[in-house]
C-alpha cells in the first residue's frame, strides 16, 4: 500500500492506494501553519482509525498546490511511513508530454488529474476538478496535454458575489428543484449550478469543434455530482480521479 497526499486550498486529502484500489479516503482542513510535529500527531490520530499498518506501507506520494504546505506534510510522511514521498511534478514519467508555456507553473493537481485520465479514459480527453478553483485540463489523443482552463470555484464565486452586495446572502450550492428561481436564494443557486453546467458543456463543444474529434469528459471535485445531472452532454464521474492519477504517477516512477 502507498499513502497518497493531495494538500489543496480548502482540504488536505489522505488515500491508501494499494494496486487500483483506493482502501481508504480522509480529508483534514488545510491549515496554513501547522507544523510536521502537528500534522505527524493528526494523521497518525486519523490514520489509526483506518488500520493503517507503517509495515503493509510500501512508498508515499505527495501532491500539493500549497507550497508552504509541502515540507511539513513531507516530513509527516516521512515519519508515519518511514518513505520520502514522491513529489508530483511535471519532470516525473507521466506518460504525457506537455505542449504548454511554462509546464514548471502547472498545478500538482493538474498533473495528477491529467495523467489518471489519460491512463483510463478514451482520448481526446478534457477534465474537469470542481473544488476551490474549477480547473480544466486538455489532452489530446496523441497524449500531449495542451492547457485548459481556470475560472473560480461555485462556492469561491458565491462567497465572493455575497461579500461584495449588501442584499445577495451566503448560501450553500445545491441541487435546484427548477431552472428559473422565484426568490434570491433560488436564483442564486440556479445561476451558480446551472451556470457552472453550462460552461462545462460549452467549453466541451468547443474544444471538440478545435480538437475535429470526439472528447471524453470527466468531472471530478466535491462539486460535480451535483453539476453533472444539470448537463445537456455526457460528462462521466469520476471522484477519485486524482488518487487514480496519483497511483498512476507513482507505479510509473516508483523508486527502485
Amino acid at each position: 500500500m502507498i499513502l497518497a497526499i493531495d494538500i489543496g486550498n480548502t482540504n488536505i486529502c489522505i488515500g491508501g492506494l494499494e494496486g487500483d484500489l483506493i482502501r481508504f479516503a480522509f480529508r483534514m482542513v488545510t491549515r496554513p501553519h501547522c507544523t510536521p510535529d502537528e500534522y505527524t500527531a493528526e494523521l497518525r490520530f486519523l490514520l489509526r482509525r483506518f488500520q493503517f499498518e507503517k509495515a503493509a506501507c510500501t512508498g508515499a506520494i505527495l501532491c500539493s498546490v500549497v507550497p508552504a504546505l509541502s515540507g511539513p506534510l513531507a516530513e509527516a510522511v516521512r515519519r508515519l511511513t518511514g518513505f520520502e514521498p514522491l513529489r508530483v511534478a511535471h519532470t516525473l514519467d507521466t506518460g504525457l508530454t506537455f505542449a504548454i508555456d511554462a509546464p514548471e507553473r502547472l498545478g500538482q493537481d493538474r498533473i495528477a488529474d491529467a495523467a489518471g485520465a489519460a491512463a483510463l479514459y478514451s482520448l481526446p480527453c478534457m477534465t474537469v476538478d470542481l473544488g476551490t478553483a474549477s480547473t480544466y485540463n486538455v489532452i489530446s489523443a496523441d497524449r500531449r496535454f495542451l492547457g485548459g482552463f481556470i475560472v473560480p470555484g461555485v462556492q469561491t464565486s458565491l462567497r465572493a458575489i455575497s461579500a461584495g452586495t449588501a442584499q445577495l446572502p451566503p448560501i450553500a450550492p445545491e441541487a435546484p428543484a427548477r431552472l428559473i428561481g422565484k426568490n434570491t436564494e433560488e436564483c442564486l443557486n440556479s445561476g451558480a449550478v446551472y451556470g457552472t453546467a453550462a460552461m462545462l458543456e460549452g467549453l466541451a463543444d468547443r474544444v471538440e469543434a478545435e480538437l475535429g474529434a470526439p472528447l471524453t469528459v470527466v468531472a471530478t471535485g466535491g462539486l460535480a455530482r451535483g453539476i453533472i445531472p444539470c448537463c445537456r452532454r455526457d460528462i462521466l464521474f469520476d471522484g477519485d480521479l486524482l488518487f487514480k492519477g496519483l497511483a498512476v504517477l507513482y507505479r510509473r516512477n516508483r523508486p527502485r
